[in-house]
């Protein structure tokens, strides 16, 4: 048995932010975060508004913390992660969210990964878990744009996938537009895509906040195929996540950054 212990909870829970303390006291075995980038703070923003738009449907819990052990040989490791959206059914089934804003196919696999992992955290003790990937599409190049890149003057040696080829290689996955979507607990894992323009109007008077110009982010050298693919059928698998994409290390900075919780 891989996991022990499971629980879900509040960011403010007393033992959550002890551990938290502990963790920004040390700071040992940590990578270096690096600075935030505009594209990065948008995720953020886009999260914010897809819960908003989430609650046209359901109520979400704020309980969406997920603490557990994962045995390691003999020991068991605490662990935390953080949720991006939780709609608890019953006692019996909860829906799960996660969001990507990314203009790379590779994060579709990160996100499923990570909902598969936690899928099988929490069925520790939920017995139903369904799961949802939110989209936001920044960028991921578009069959125009493959044609004229493969006929360029330089094309690369292996032609580009776009989301279409994604859906294509994944039949078993419902791929959802977000004006057709309506949330099913029947539904193991399903896509919801969202364009930049749709988070700019379901933001509204918020619109002009949100950082668009993304001249500042850093130039990702990463391939497409450094992410491990995700298999059919999208069961649990024993991925580790890197720290600074995990949903702890966004965890840690929210908690460490809210006033009065020092």
């Amino acid at each position: 048995m891989r996991f022990h212990r499971v629980r879900m909870h509040h960011i403010d829970d007393p033992q959550y932010r002890a551990y938290i303390a502990g963790v920004m006291a040390t700071k040992t075995n940590h990578k270096a975060i690096r600075p935030e980038t505009n594209r990065s703070i948008f995720g953020a923003e886009a999260e914010e508004v897809l819960r908003t738009w989430l609650q046209q449907f359901h109520s979400l819990s704020p309980n969406r913390y997920v603490e557990y052990d994962e045995r390691a040989g003999t020991q068991l490791i605490r662990k935390y992660r953080e949720l991006d959206g939780v709609h608890s059914c019953d006692a019996t089934h909860i829906h799960i969210y996660e969001v990507k804003a990314s203009g790379q196919l590779r994060s579709i696999n990160r996100g499923l990964r990570q909902l598969n992992e936690t899928r099988a955290i929490l069925r520790r003790i939920i017995p139903h878990v369904a799961c949802t990937l939110l989209l936001v599409d920044t960028g991921i190049i578009t069959a125009s744009e493959v044609n004229a890149l493969m006929q360029s003057d330089d094309p690369p040696h292996h032609q580009p996938a776009t989301l279409a080829d994604f859906q294509r290689d994944h039949p078993e996955l419902p791929f959802y537009a977000y004006t057709a979507y309506q949330p099913r607990t029947d539904e193991a894992t399903a896509v919801v895509t969202f364009a930049i323009a749709d988070i700019v109007t379901m933001a509204g008077r918020d619109a002009d906040t949100l950082h668009l110009d993304w001249s500042d982010e850093f130039e990702d050298t990463n391939d497409d195929e450094d992410e491990p693919q995700v298999e059919k059928g999208y069961t649990s698998h024993d991925a580790v996540m890197d720290e600074e994409d995990s949903p702890f290390a966004a965890a840690l900075r929210k908690a460490n950054d809210r006033p009065g919780k020092h």
